[in-house]
């Protein structure tokens, strides 16, 4: 059985992952590519099935010309969700599909 503290510390956790995903958003949005690199990593290691941080990371390597990194990103957002469309528009973009 799960207890009100585990809820609580769950919610906290999941309210931390939203708010460092906008952050790592607004910074990409900005031009300040380092530090939503930062953001979206925190995200990545709270929460390693947050599709939506690897596709932002995706997007931000992109917009750098780092289409390696990029693909790799969008893959693994793919891997957690295939049906995640953007990231496959994306990573076809950048394979020539």
């Amino acid at each position: 059985m799960v207890d009100k503290k585990e809820i609580s510390d769950l919610k906290k956790r999941k309210k931390e992952e939203e708010t460092l995903l906008e952050m790592g958003k607004f910074y990409f949005l900005n031009g300040k590519y380092k530090e939503a690199i930062a953001e979206l990593e925190k995200v990545v290691k709270l929460n390693p099935k947050n599709s939506e941080a690897y596709y932002n990371l995706g997007l931000v390597y992109e917009t750098k010309g780092m289409n390696e990194e990029a693909q790799k990103m969008y893959k693994q957002a793919l891997k957690i969700d295939p049906k995640y469309k953007l990231a496959i528009e994306h990573l076809n973009k950048l394979t020539g599909i």
